[in-house]
């Protein structure tokens, strides 16, 4: 059962963490997030990721009181009177619903999947080099809208759990597992020889060919790369298959935002996914 604390006061002590919230200062020794919305808390409490405090303003704890009840009582849930956070905060984006999330969560060693990596059909999403939050919030919402079994993220991406990545994803990154690669291409190379996954970069090269023909298999991960100059040359090399989209017309689109042709490609697969299981289904 939740421990809940009444405030009243817009100085009480107890929020000092939720003044002046910055990513990087929660980055840093305290290993904590800000989450915020009520839509993203939502998705957050009912998640496995650990909360180190909730502040909520009141209409907001009773549409969640469901969840909030569930919350360990070892977490301290502020309630606010209406209005009061913005007054705390400094700014109203958040809706009348902040939290503070736990770091703990997060995975970068390839055998904290392994149940989802040795399932029957697997489809993976990976980024390589995506640094606009904007962007990798968007790959976290295709991927729980369009459907991928996870996310795997280069090195050299932007941080999913920066508060504006969280808040484009709408609470995604909480549902959709996910893991940083430290070893980035050693692990695509694992992926392929342990697990037989098939690797398909959707990159525009001579090499590319149309997303028409895009070749599947049982375990699959769609690649996308950085904005701006795309894929690396040495992963590229270690990619099955190279894809283009090309636009209404045939011609082929020569930048196109990295989230929308990750929904793209992620639609493509599943739709060749449902097809082979709609054959095996009838054989």
């Amino acid at each position: 059962m939740a421990s809940i604390t009444r405030i009243t006061e817009v100085d009480d002590p107890r929020l000092e963490d939720y003044r002046e919230l910055r990513d990087a200062d929660l980055r840093g020794a305290r290993k904590l997030f800000t989450i915020e919305s009520e839509r993203v808390l939502s998705r957050f409490l009912q998640s496995d990721w650990a909360p180190e405090s909730i502040l909520v303003e009141e209409d907001v704890a009773d549409r969640l009181r469901r969840s909030l009840d569930s919350v360990d009582a070892s977490v301290p849930v502020f309630v606010a009177g209406q209005g009061l956070l913005r007054s705390i905060t400094g700014y109203g984006f958040h809706g009348g619903a902040l939290a503070l999330g736990n770091r703990k969560g997060v995975r970068n060693e390839i055998h904290q999947i392994e149940s989802i990596l040795s399932q029957d059909r697997v489809t993976l999403l990976a980024a390589e080099g995506v640094v606009h939050v904007d962007n990798v919030g968007a790959l976290f919402r295709n991927g729980a809208c369009i459907g991928t079994d996870g996310i795997l993220l280069s090195p050299t991406c932007s941080d999913p759990l920066l508060r504006k990545a969280i808040r484009i994803s709408t609470g995604r990154v909480f549902e959709v597992p996910w893991l940083v690669c430290t070893d980035w291409l050693e692990t695509l190379q694992h992926l392929q020889d342990h697990y037989q996954f098939k690797i398909i970069a959707l990159e525009n090269n001579e090499s590319a060919v149309d997303i028409e023909l895009m070749e599947c298999g049982a375990r699959n991960l769609i690649l996308v790369g950085a904005e701006g100059h795309g894929i690396e040359s040495e992963t590229l090399a270690i990619c099955d298959q190279t894809v283009q989209i090309p636009t209404g017309t045939g011609q082929t689109v020569e930048s196109m935002n990295v989230a929308v042709a990750s929904a793209i490609g992620l639609h493509e697969l599943g739709r060749r996914r449902r097809r082979a299981e709609n054959l095996d289904f009838g054989s």
